[in-house]
């Protein structure tokens, strides 16, 4: 199986390694910096006190990658709001299957439209993964893994599921894509726009609570939308979701601080999400429009209103824009519950 990978972030690098150690014939389209490193060193991953080592092919572009032959598979793991580029890149030479390991709802449709005689893989990786500068050696979490699903009656070709499997990754079949995506996007939404805002990592929010409250709340209204949308959420490689909701829903606020406020902030740790990195990094464009924004739309659609989600999501937006200063919230909690009025 030849398989083009499209963003050789951690994303892309995690899956492609892990499909390179599994067996496929692995490219890796990387047009930034992050090529040379990989050209040079080689791709290393560690994952649960292992090391291991591949080198796969790495080259500038997806026209250099499908040049000479066609692939069977094309990956992406790019930031969401490359996905237009990317799929108009694909469209050139159209690979057999695709399948978008990206965060949020949307992406998937994005492609399958620039894509239509493609089938596409509903996909998601659970593992939190992170890059080290200095190496460019890429971790993952010791928990997590693959969902991989297809759309109607198409099915998730073997040879994926067993190159991921024996790259040494936990792989799992669902039956209902739509379900295993948006379930994915309850685990991205937590502390997403709220870290963003504040600049503050998802382990800080987390430990005040009245940001908790702010997280909860908006849990519960995407969880909300997910049922308005005809869907059941579906337990994830490591996440069991519908456990996690049960508990939002039912345990006094007191409970659930107690309860979930400390397994949050270990889970979501001192990184920043993808969203408040790209504004910290004082970006134009972040991923909310797939994660927060997605939940907004949605309600939109379905007749469930989401106040709490649909302020902070204009907020990103607007700080992001250039409409909202940065620094009118970030480091100020006091200042965002009370904008929200929960105050």
């Amino acid at each position: 199986m030849r398989v083009l990978v499209a963003g050789a972030g951690a994303v892309g690098s995690w899956i492609g390694g892990a499909l390179a150690l599994g067996g496929a014939d692995v490219v890796l389209a990387e047009p930034g910096p992050r090529r040379s490193v990989l050209a040079e060193r080689g791709l290393t991953l560690h994952d649960r006190g292992t090391t291991v080592r591949v080198r796969p092919t790495v080259v500038a572009s997806i026209a250099e990658a499908t040049a000479s032959d066609g692939v069977d598979l094309a990956i992406v793991a790019v930031k969401s709001y490359h996905t237009t580029v990317v799929a108009h890149e694909l469209a050139a030479a159209p690979p057999t299957w695709l399948a978008s390991f990206q965060n949020g709802v949307g992406n998937d449709t994005l492609l399958s439209m620039a894509l239509p005689d493609t089938s596409m893989i509903t996909a998601t990786l659970t593992t939190g993964l992170w890059i080290d500068p200095s190496s460019g050696d890429v971790h993952g979490t010791p928990k997590g893994g693959v969902g991989l699903g297809a759309a109607g009656t198409e099915a998730v070709p073997n040879d994926l599921a067993e190159a991921l499997t024996a790259g040494g990754l936990d792989v799992r079949a669902y039956v209902d894509p739509a379900a295993m995506k948006w379930s994915k996007l309850l685990l991205n939404l937590m502390g997403s726009a709220t870290s963003a805002i504040l600049g503050w990592p998802p382990a800080r929010v987390f430990g005040d609570r009245r940001l908790f409250a702010l997280e909860r709340a908006c849990w519960l209204e995407a969880a909300t939308v997910l049922r308005a949308l005809g869907l059941t959420p579906v337990a994830l490689p490591g996440y069991p979701v519908p456990l996690y909701l049960r508990g939002a829903r039912m345990l006094p606020e007191s409970l659930a601080y107690r309860f979930f406020a400390g397994r949050l902030a270990g889970a979501r740790g001192d990184r920043l999400p993808s969203v408040a990195a790209d504004l910290a990094a004082g970006g134009s464009r972040t991923e909310n429009d797939v994660l927060s924004g997605a939940v907004v739309r949605a309600g939109e659609q379905t007749g469930v209103t989401v106040p709490i989600t649909q302020a902070l999501s204009d907020l990103v937006d607007g700080i992001a824009s250039g409409r909202i200063a940065r620094d009118d919230f970030r480091g100020r909690p006091d200042t965002l519950v009370a904008h929200l009025g929960r105050g």
